[in-house]
Formats: structure tokens, C-alpha cells, sequence
């Protein structure tokens, strides 16, 4: 009954709004629209109009795809690699690999950096790994090991436990934590190495100047 009762709720508000607003915009004329704009340099609208699209509720599988393509270009035309990203794990998980969109001349062509493209091929091949993942994939595989002796032994205390979302998150923040404590480690050498060599110079110009 309560399923019910939300099904009908939801029709009258989408009644009302149809008759407010209108029919909801179409996804496939949004994406030709942001297409359009993006050819005339204007990418931002581009990239607002491919994002409305996105939230509509009725879209279809392959205007899906071309749509979160069409966002991973925007956020590499940007420089937003890290958003790029996010859009190309998207599209991939709705059925677009990067390099089959890539050979797609239908689809919007990817204007970016050498560098930028270079990064996104390499996520897209899964060779670019963060060291959070690298720590989680070395736990799982020195656990394998312990489960299978807690199997051979019988007892159902040696039997090994999922890794919860926790356990991921300490591991990723740990990796993070490391490579931001090189870079201050190496900044502060960097500054103590500047100033012995700024005062062995100060204190020869001195000693020069006296004589």
C-alpha cells in the first residue's frame, strides 16, 4: 500500500508539473543543444546543458553514454582531470569504454592537453593507481595466506573478516598521509640547506668586507 500511495504521490506532482511547466525537457535534444554550444567555444553552457540532461529521469541507454562522455570532455578541456576522471569511470560502467569512445568518430571530439589525455589513458587502462589502492590490494593479499591457515585449522575464529569501509578509508588516508609528510619533510631540508648556505655566504662577504 505505501508503494502504492508513492506512485500516486508522484504522479500528481509530475501532473502538476507538466502542467506548470510543461513536458520535461528531452535528453537527446539537451545533448545536440550542449553539442552545439560546445563547437561555438561556448563550454561551460556546454558542459550545464549536458549536466541538465543528466538529471532527467527518462534516458535512454546510448544518449546516457554519449552524455557522460560529452561531461568527460568538458572537465579535460577544463583541466579538471580528477572530474574527467569520475565521468570516465561513469561511462564505462554504462558500457562506453575510453577507447572504443575514442575511435568513435560520431561522438564529440576530446580537446585537451597532451598531458591531460595522457592521464586519462592511463586511468582508463588501470595503470594509474593511488597508493591508498596499492596498501588495499597488499592487505588483501597478505590476508589470503592467514584465511587459508584459519581454514586448514578448523576453527571459526580463523576464519577471515571482510574489510569494512573503514579499514579502506584508514588505508587511503594513510597513503595520503605519507606522501604529504615526504613533501614537508623535503620542503623543510629544501629551507634548512638555503639558510646554512645564505649564512656561510653572508659570513664570508663579512669577513672579506672587514679585511
Amino acid at each position: 500500500r505505501r508503494a502504492t500511495t508513492s506512485t500516486a504521490t508522484r504522479r500528481r506532482r509530475d501532473a502538476r508539473a507538466f502542467a506548470l511547466f510543461g513536458p520535461p525537457p528531452d535528453p537527446a535534444l539537451l545533448l545536440a543543444e550542449g553539442k552545439a554550444l560546445y563547437a561555438e567555444g561556448e563550454r561551460m553552457r556546454g558542459y550545464k546543458t549536458f549536466e541538465r540532461a543528466l538529471r532527467q529521469d527518462t534516458i535512454d541507454v546510448e544518449t546516457r553514454r554519449e552524455l557522460l562522455y560529452c561531461c568527460m570532455c568538458c572537465n579535460a578541456a577544463f583541466g579538471d582531470v580528477e572530474t574527467a576522471k569520475q565521468f570516465l569511470r561513469d561511462m564505462n560502467i554504462a558500457g562506453l569504454p575510453f577507447d572504443v569512445a575514442m575511435l568513435d568518430d560520431r561522438l564529440m571530439p576530446l580537446e585537451s592537453s597532451a598531458q591531460m589525455r595522457n592521464q586519462l589513458v592511463k586511468f582508463a587502462s588501470g595503470e594509474m593507481k593511488s597508493q591508498g589502492t596499492v596498501q588495499r590490494e597488499i592487505f588483501e593479499r597478505d590476508r589470503a595466506p592467514r584465511g587459508n591457515l584459519g581454514a586448514m585449522g578448523g576453527g571459526g575464529a580463523g576464519k577471515p573478516q571482510r574489510m569494512g569501509d573503514m579499514d579502506l578509508m584508514n588505508l587511503e588516508i594513510s597513503g595520503d598521509t605519507s606522501a604529504e609528510t615526504k613533501d614537508i619533510v623535503k620542503r623543510v631540508l629544501g629551507l634548512v640547506v638555503a639558510s646554512v648556505v645564505g649564512f656561510v655566504g653572508l659570513f664570508q662577504f663579512g669577513l672579506t668586507f672587514l679585511r
